[in-house]
């Protein structure tokens, strides 16, 4: 047999061998079976209202008005990222981890609770990331020891392939702002360092509990959020052109590039390991100064709410009742949160958080570049 078509006639089994493998995945495969999540409120899906129940604000309406018809204790009229994100990777939304009855694990589970710091904190919650990455040791450890998956526990395999995806910061700089009294400036020299490494510290102990893709989001633009705006006093000096405070959205970059670092850190450790940063600042700063290319007609104004320039007063919550200017009333949502970016002062609305999920799974904004689109068949969204 000649040897140079033999040797033709194998690389074209291997072309057609890879074709082949390629048009599997594109009929819906994809090389993340699961997906476990860790944060605060951004992506939470029940956890604090199964450790106290009837004590927040999601339990009621008009949260989830948008997509679910009902609240289904996510802070949002409707979805939140990790919902969208799930979807699209063609899993089922993640139960939260410390939900006792109907829960489903196989395709991965949610540590996330409302009101969570990366720190050590008596604050919202008492659920740190370092509790929430000590439960998921506790629960993997559980699971493979169970004999037999029982078809709604992730198999040990599930667990090696699976995203991990960790969302969280933001109460960290409340507590320095509210708690302890501190200025942006001085968060940036005080709390923020100890924080950005409190993430790292959590990737690295998730990756050694055999964590390979690990996908860490940063803190978005609060300088445009209803509740940072109104609760804190500005000087008029301290708003850009896009009516978002320029002091606190620094205090936040400047955080977002520690992170930064410290996962390149990470990067140079740990063997084997991806480690994406997650840029959704750019993305949702984004948002507002291009709005109408994005559909969104209000920008730093809340829609569940009541009361000026923001639709917001911290008193009067949404879906709360209360006294303004000697009258009761009740912060309600509007007409159409799918116009706004901001749902109840903090929170991102169903649609905001529907094309912010679209932009991260397009890529453009992980560092270093990471493709889901090669991996996954994803479901459009």
């Amino acid at each position: 047999m000649d040897r140079g078509y033999s040797k033709g006639r194998m690389w074209a089994l291997l072309l057609l061998y890879g074709v082949v493998g390629l048009a599997v995945l594109c009929e819906g495969a994809c090389n993340f079976p699961a997906i476990f999540n860790f944060g605060d409120s951004s992506s939470d899906t029940g956890a604090i209202h199964f450790v106290f129940p009837y004590n927040m604000l999601a339990e009621n309406p008009p949260y989830g008005r948008t997509y679910f018809g009902r609240p289904v204790n996510r802070y949002s009229d409707g979805r939140l990222s990790i919902d969208f994100m799930a979807y699209a990777l063609g899993l089922p939304f993640l139960s939260p981890y410390l939900q006792s009855v109907g829960s489903n694990y196989a395709h991965g589970a949610n540590f996330a609770a409302a009101g969570a710091t990366v720190r050590d904190l008596s604050f919202i919650a008492p659920i740190s990331l370092t509790v929430q990455v000590n439960q998921f040791k506790i629960f993997k450890q559980q699971v493979l020891a169970t004999k037999g998956s029982q078809g709604y526990l992730p198999t040990a395999d599930t667990f090696k392939k699976a995203i991990y995806i960790v969302e969280i910061g933001g109460n960290d700089f409340s507590y320095g702002y509210m708690n302890l009294k501190l200025t942006p400036a001085q968060l940036k020299q005080t709390i923020l360092p100890i924080v950005a490494k409190g993430v790292a510290n959590a990737v690295k102990d998730l990756y050694n509990a055999g964590a390979s893709t690990i996908l860490v989001k940063d803190v978005g633009p609060q300088g445009c959020q209803p509740f940072w705006l109104t609760y804190f006093s500005h000087s008029s000096s301290d708003f850009d052109k896009n009516g978002c405070s320029i002091s606190y959205n620094d205090a936040v970059l400047y955080y977002n590039q520690l992170l930064r670092g410290q996962l390149a850190g990470l990067r140079a450790q740990l063997k084997g390991a991806t480690i994406i940063y997650v840029n959704t600042f750019d993305i949702i700063y984004d948002f507002i100064v291009n709005s109408s290319k994005y559909g969104f007609k209000q920008t730093v104004r809340a829609c569940c709410g009541i009361g000026g320039k923001y639709n917001y007063i911290y008193s009067i919550q949404c879906g709360v009742s209360g006294k303004l200017n000697g009258q009761t009333v009740k912060a309600e949502s509007c007409a159409n949160p799918a116009t706004y970016i901001n749902w109840d002062g903090v929170h991102w609305t169903d649609e905001a958080n529907k094309i912010l999920t679209r932009q991260i799974l397009g890529g453009k904004y992980f560092e270093p570049p990471f493709s889901f689109a090669s991996q996954c068949n994803l479901r459009p969204i």
